[in-house]
């Protein structure tokens, strides 16, 4: 099939303009890496002792939690939801990060395998804080 010079240039020129809105996803150097797992350990820390203080530092004021139930909760209802529970200790593995400026989008999975947490992170004066996070439980 022959496309006309003017056409093919034109659909070239559009693909590529198409991306260029269109946020860079880069992998994080090594310290905004070390910033985020040193969170994420915080976060579970803070999870696993009761300490509702922490937990106000580290989730963002319009933090949302959605877990694999469907339910979603606000930053008070997921905080007192969470202090009232007695978590036994855990770990996560990371799975990845991307990066889009001051955002990061992670994927943790917990040691056990069962449960992966993606989760979203903002950075504002130099301190990143949660948004964001989905619980999934894996087959």
């Amino acid at each position: 099939m022959n496309i006309p010079r003017h056409i093919f240039h034109f659909l070239i020129l559009f693909s590529a303009l198409g991306h260029a809105g269109e946020p860079a996803k880069l992998q994080p150097d090594s310290k905004v890496r070390s910033e985020l797992t040193a969170l994420v350990e915080d976060w579970i820390d803070a999870e696993v002792n009761d300490d509702r203080a922490t937990l106000e530092r580290i989730l963002h004021d319009d933090f949302l939690s959605t877990f694999a139930s469907g339910v979603t909760m606000g930053k008070a209802a997921y905080i007192d939801f969470i202090v009232a529970l007695d978590i036994a200790p855990f770990s996560v593995v990371n799975e990845d990060i991307r990066l889009h400026g001051d955002t990061a989008v992670v994927i943790d999975v917990s040691e056990d395998g069962g449960t992966k947490f993606t989760w979203i992170a903002i950075k504002r004066a130099d301190q990143w804080t949660v948004i964001a996070q989905t619980f999934s439980r894996i087959e």
